[in-house]
This record gives C-alpha cells, structure tokens and sequence, in this order.
C-alpha cells in the first residue's frame, strides 16, 4: 500500500531526526555546568522513570481510544518541547519539569509508535521493519556521537539547540502521518477493546517471554552502557580508544537491521534461543582481562541484543488485538519493568564487587532469560 509504505518513511525519519540528540556525549557535563550535582541527576532519573510507569497503562489506552497516528503527532511535539526547556534549563527545578514532560512523551511513545507501525506493514513483515526502525534511531544516534567535537568546551549549550532544532523537525514531519490502511483487522480507533483486566491477564500469560527479553535487554544495556569502559580500563585500554570503541558498539547495533534474515533461516524459537546463547557467551568472553576478549564480549553482546529486539517487537505486536495493540504493549513493558527494577540494583551491587562478579551474573541472566524465552514461546509458532 503506498499510502502504508509513506507512513514507515516519515516514521523513519522521525526517529533518525529524535536520534540526533547532539548533547547526548556531554549530557553529564551540561548539567554539573547548570549547577546541578550527580545526586541530583540521579534522582531526576528516579523521579522520571517513576512517572513513566504511573502513566505508561493510561497513555496506552489513551492511544487506542483517540488513535495511534494523533499520538504520535501529541507525543513528539512534548518531546520536543522537552528539549527546549533543557536548552533554556538553569536550576534544578527546570531539569525536573524537562524529566517531567519528557516521561509523558516516552510514555505515550512506547508501544504507540511499534503499535502504528505494526499496523502499517503486517505481521509477516514486522520484524524486518522494526529491524530497520532500531537501525534507522541507531544511525541518528551514531551521527549525533561523531558531531560530539563540535559541542566542547563553551559550546555544550550550542549542542541542545542543535537538538531542539532536529527534534522540531521531527515533530513537524509526524504532522504528515495519515491513518495506516490495515489489511485483514479493523483499524485500532474502531476496533473492539478489550478491559484492562483482560489485558493484563494476557501480559501476565506472556511472563515467562516479557521477563525473558527483559534479562537479556537490561543485561545488555547495563554491560555495554555502563560498565564497558570499566572493562576496557581493566585491559590496559587507552582511554583515548574509547570513544572509537563506543562507535563500534553503536554500529553493532545496526545489526538489528539483519533480524528477520536469522529466524527466516533458523525460525523465530531457535533464532532467539541462538542470541541468548550468544550474549551469555559474550559476558564469559568478557571475563578475560584482555583487550581483544573484553572489546569481541561488549560488541557481541551489543549485535545480540539488537538483532533480539525486532522479534520480541514483532512477538508482542502479534500477540496483541487491533483495538488495544498500545494498550497491551504498555501493560507488557510494565511487567518488563518490574524485571529491571530488579536486575539493575542487582547489577549495580556486582559491579562494586567487581567487574567479574557483574560479567558473571550478566551470563546467568542471559541463561535464565534462554529458559524463559523457551517456556514462553511455543514450538509451533517458531516460523518466521
């Protein structure tokens, strides 16, 4: 459909455009220059993921109730204005109103946009286009990164004006969006909605594959984000190197692009039991204080997550009725939430023990996610 093929392209650049976050490498620094101190950072992300998850069911049904495509559109003029006030932000309280807007923007995101395009493509095609999607934000994110030497020194404020400038673009161009054209299913503004118990009973059914993609995302997340640099310093890295390394992680990353070509070849069950096996796999490798073994764990782990995240995307979407698509996506991140706010703390404490204990504990996630992912998905849904 030509009108559905328009729709993915301008969500496309939507997200390229959101990916060009061009403050991102020195967001630290911009707000210690503000005046604000590291607790307090902290806790605006605390006070922001809390909001989050107070409006992620809310969002959900309100987007299936007044459209996907309006959404949208509301959700990326928030996000925009979000970052005009981190721009013009000076004190704590306006970084508190920017954390503020941006949870209410996220939260009406999430599961809106793969919901939209969900609807756009069909089933039989959603995993190569969330695969594209994931590459499309990844390279948005990539080209911000190699633009960071532009914005040193006095110029941090200069990188989020840049932002606020591509962030309006990408507000304006969702005002393009028409209405998908759905083949086979009534469109999701019309079509019966189910009650929000019925929707959490069938998250709640989905445990076992929602916690599964849960241990593998956050475990990928927490190593390749959070502790990667500690590894490289602890093979003797240069910390020069590091910014080319984070580059390299970043291009892993489009690797999600190839998802559909995996589980076409092996199936949807043992493509994804493969990349669990393959991240538990990359945080053993870690394991070897060497430069070579800790870099191939952190970039395999990095490829491994990104080629699972189109199917778990694709999984969910299927999974879900035309009428409450949003609605059900936002009650599965809630349940894959919980799982975080579990794992992190627990992520964290390893860490401080030292980086082996935190690979080791990344491996036995990944293991337990493999279970999970198995119990949860069943054998006779396993082609792509």
């Amino acid at each position: 459909m030509v009108r559905n093929r328009r729709n993915v392209a301008l969500l496309f650049a939507v997200y390229f455009l959101q990916g060009l976050c061009f403050y991102s490498p020195v967001a630290t620094l911009y707000r210690l220059e503000a005046g604000l101190t590291l607790f307090q950072t902290g806790l605006l992300e605390s006070i922001s993921l809390a909001a989050m998850l107070l409006l992620e069911i809310p969002w959900g049904r309100a987007a299936d109730r007044i459209g996907h495509r309006r959404t949208l559109v509301i959700c990326s003029a928030l996000f925009a204005l979000s970052k005009v006030v981190f721009w013009k932000a000076r004190a704590f309280p306006d970084f508190l109103a920017e954390r503020l807007i941006l949870a209410v923007a996220l939260a009406g995101l999430s599961g809106c946009d793969s919901a939209y395009l969900f609807a756009c493509v069909g089933e039989k095609e959603s995993q190569r286009i969330f695969g594209l999607w994931n590459a499309v934000q990844t390279a948005g994110l990539l080209v911000a990164g190699m633009s960071a030497s532009l914005f040193l020194s006095e110029h941090y404020r200069r990188g989020a004006l840049w932002t606020v400038l591509s962030y309006s673009a990408a507000a304006l161009l969702t005002l393009l969006l028409t209405d998908p054209e759905e083949d086979g299913e009534k469109p999701a503004a019309t079509a019966p909605r189910p009650g929000m118990g019925g929707l959490l009973r069938r998250s709640l059914s989905m445990t076992p594959f929602l916690a599964g993609s849960a241990l593998l995302a956050e475990t990928a997340q927490f190593i390749t984000v959070f502790l990667s640099q500690l590894l490289y310093q602890r093979a003797g890295l240069p910390v020069r190197a590091f910014g080319w390394l984070s580059m390299l992680a970043t291009l892993c990353a489009l690797a999600g692009a190839r998802s559909h070509r995996l589980t076409r070849r092996l199936g949807r069950r043992r493509g994804g039991a493969l990349l669990f096996l393959c991240a538990g796999a990359a945080c053993l490798t870690a394991l070897c204080p060497a430069p070579l073994p800790a870099v191939a764990g952190v970039l395999g782990l990095r490829a491994a997550a990104a080629l699972f995240s189109p199917l778990a995307l694709s999984l969910q979407n299927a999974a879900a009725e035309p009428g409450a698509r949003a609605a059900q996506l936002s009650c599965n991140a809630m349940v894959m939430d919980l799982v975080s706010l579990v794992l992190n703390p627990a992520f964290g404490r390893m860490a401080d023990a030292g980086c082996g204990q935190a690979l080791l504990l990344g491996a036995i996630a990944c293991g337990g996610g493999l279970l999970l992912f198995l119990a949860g998905s069943k054998p006779a849904a396993s082609p792509a």
